[in-house]
């Protein structure tokens, strides 16, 4: 697995555990394809940051990630991925499950997203909602917080 594909790996595992919101461990075994696509790619600093740019869409397995640009920033070595940075029109969907915002980062050795927007950044599942100018998804401690002016609106069953 290359250093971009282990990065999207991440970051897609990463946000189906904060769109699940329940534990999940990551698996080497997983063998769905993951499939980045943009209008450009480059690399800098000798692979220490790899940038999609235009249209970005990343799937895995049934998530799907959209974005203007897809920033992946790696370890001095290039064994780890260190951040991943989604910029502009953030879309992170998998089945009824959605998040949307302007930013959104990984930062592996926290295990935690933080995905922000203006004038907010929403998450929904099926018709129920939640919405702020940030939220956090720590992952090890499977917590979700929202901050900044919170609204959630949820439908009974």
């Amino acid at each position: 697995m290359t250093i971009i594909e282990k990065g999207f790996y991440i970051l897609v595992m990463t946000l189906t555990i904060s769109l699940n919101m329940h534990s999940l461990v990551l698996s080497e075994e997983k063998k769905d394809p993951v499939e980045i696509t943009s209008d450009r790619m480059r690399s800098e600093d000798g692979g220490l940051k790899i940038i999609f740019s235009g249209n970005v869409v990343g799937y895995w397995g049934d998530l799907k990630i959209t974005s203007d640009i897809l920033e992946v920033y790696n370890t001095q070595d290039k064994k780890e991925t260190e951040e991943i940075v989604a910029i502009g029109n953030v879309v992170i969907t998998r089945g009824l499950k959605r998040a949307k915002g302007d930013k959104a980062i990984y930062l592996d050795k926290l295990q935690k997203i933080i995905l922000t927007g203006t004038p907010k950044a929403t998450a929904y599942e099926e018709n129920n909602m939640i919405e702020g100018r940030e939220m956090i998804f720590l992952l090890d401690k499977d917590r979700f917080v929202a901050n900044n002016r919170v609204r959630m609106k949820i439908y009974p069953k």
